[in-house]
């Protein structure tokens, strides 16, 4: 895993975001750079910074912020409108289902109504203390869900787990292919106290589905009360059942 360094003080963040933004002086510039020549940790700071700052200027920061994860600190939490999420994901499925057509298995079905967790925004603010769960997240948002798991479980092993870790990292195993992607979101659909419950579920039936476990996938999706989607999918699941 990459290495960073135990703390960066206010003055040393503004500098790195200086450099970056090319406001130093030549002569500041110049002995920055030599720093990093000699600080491998620093130089991991400058290229997360970079790719932060990069993510930052590509995707939206319309998504909820990051509570605290690990040693990540707490956020304020936006509770976010699953009916708004659903309803994105239906007109989805409509074309999807035009195009496929009513040939069914679960990978199709799987295929058909799978759209990935965008992830939480790449925020500037307290990075400094956060570049792991940061840096996993914006290789999550790349598409290198492999990476990302990689540094999250590291986070995981280090840290006491909470469900924002353990959501995120089955949500990453499960665009992965990677059947881990079940022990991950279990606990966190189970937590009945947790504001990533109803997601949870939703992707814990879908990883059921994909690794052909169909009659957990539609235990689950039972879970989820007046939702079309979810009564769609449970109709399509049982018509492939004996």
């Amino acid at each position: 895993m990459t290495h960073y360094k135990d703390h960066i003080d206010k003055a040393l963040f503004e500098r790195i975001e200086s450099y970056l933004d090319q406001t130093m002086d030549i002569v500041e510039r110049a002995a920055f750079e030599r720093e990093m020549d000699a600080d491998e940790m620093l130089r991991n700071e400058v290229v997360l910074q970079r790719r932060l700052i990069a993510a930052a200027e590509t995707f939206s920061h319309t998504d909820e912020s990051v509570e605290k994860a690990g040693h990540l600190r707490s956020a304020p939490v936006k509770k976010m409108r699953y009916w708004i999420w659903y309803a994105a994901a239906a007109v989805f499925l409509a074309v999807i289902w035009f195009y496929t057509g009513n040939t069914n298995t679960p990978d199709k079905l799987f295929a058909r109504y799978f759209i990935p967790d965008a992830g939480l925004p790449v925020v500037m603010s307290g990075v400094e203390d956060n570049y792991d769960f940061y840096n996993g997240m914006v290789s999550y948002k790349e598409g290198e869900y492999a990476k990302a798991i990689e540094i999250w479980k590291g986070l995981y092993d280090e840290n006491t787990p909470n469900d924002t870790l353990r959501y995120f990292i089955g949500i990453a195993c499960l665009n992965d292919n990677n059947p881990d992607a079940i022990a991950y979101l279990l606990p966190v659909a189970e937590n009945e106290n947790s504001r990533w419950k109803p997601k949870a579920i939703w992707y814990l039936a879908l990883a059921y589905l994909k690794f052909d476990r169909k009659e957990d996938a539609v235990i689950w999706l039972r879970k989820i009360k007046d939702d079309e989607q979810a009564t769609m999918l449970i109709k399509d699941i049982e018509n492939l059942l004996p």
